[in-house]
């Protein structure tokens, strides 16, 4: 779990069996977002946009760091900068949106494997907002589009690059590891919910769980399902400003089941290793 703290940011990992988290290195001790992908391997977006990738994760090991330069057929690096990474299901490439995402401008998707350093760009062509893209199958991954207050999903198939229309009125997606099931919320201060992915795509309003913030004040900064789909952690933000993890567990009818422990964080970013 990524966590921006009081001192700067900070990697930490939990194993299930400690209530505290566990320090993992950075690379250059910095990091906007971190996502997680096959045998345990890192994703990290640095301030400056760039990504990088890490050997798989031993809580309690240092972790060592590579910068990823990746280059598409023609030898050209993709135009960044890069915000958000996804892993696919495979946990072999990931996603991320390149282009001027704050400003509004053009942004693209960029699928990245970086084991053989290669990108691929797809063009949105659509408003995009500032919400990590998430992956539903092995080929097909969902971008939130439009604007917060009107939220849209884009479905981008990475086989033909070509760019649908996907369910609206969700400000942020989050995957499980297959892609089998979803988490959504609607707007800041919304439950967040879990669905199976057929049903949301068929907009039938099904739901296997609606978590609630924990006060009337919270929100869900960031929330993530586990490898199938069975656990959700979500970030809530207090009024002032303070983070707290709560995890769920669908095993127990989805009731809240640990809250790790966060010292004096004001964000956070989420994910389950694999």
């Amino acid at each position: 779990m990524l966590a921006a703290t009081a001192d700067g940011t900070a990697l930490l990992g939990w194993d299930g069996s400690s209530r505290e988290g566990v320090p993992i290195t950075l690379p250059k001790s910095d990091a906007n977002w971190v996502a997680t992908g096959r045998a345990d391997v890192l994703a990290a977006v640095l301030p400056k946009g760039t990504t990088a990738t890490s050997d798989p994760v031993h809580l309690g090991d240092p972790l060592v760091w590579r910068p990823v330069k990746a280059t598409d057929l023609t030898g050209k690096t993709p135009v960044g900068p890069d915000f958000f990474a996804t892993w696919d299901p495979e946990g072999g490439r990931f996603a991320t949106l390149a282009g001027d995402l704050p400003g509004g401008g053009a942004v693209n998707v960029v699928l990245i494997d970086p084991s053989t350093g290669s990108a691929f760009e797809i063009a949105i062509d659509r408003a995009v907002v500032a919400a990590p893209p998430v992956w539903i199958d092995a080929d097909r991954l969902v971008v939130v589009t439009g604007d917060a207050a009107a939220p849209l999903a884009a479905i981008v198939d990475t086989t033909t690059s070509e760019v649908t229309d996907g369910p609206s009125g969700d400000r942020l997606l989050a995957a499980s590891g297959d892609g089998k099931r979803i988490a959504t919320m609607a707007a800041q201060g919304d439950p967040v919910v879990v669905r199976d992915t057929v049903g949301w795509l068929a907009g039938d309003g099904s739901q296997l769980a609606s978590i609630a913030p924990p006060t009337s004040s919270a929100t869900a900064i960031g929330f993530a399902l586990d490898g199938t789909g069975q656990r959700l952690v979500v970030a809530w933000a207090a009024e002032d400003g303070s983070v707290s993890l709560a995890i769920h567990d669908g095993g127990s009818d989805w009731r809240r089941v640990a809250q790790p422990a966060l010292d004096a964080a004001r964000g956070a970013v989420v994910a389950w290793l694999r």
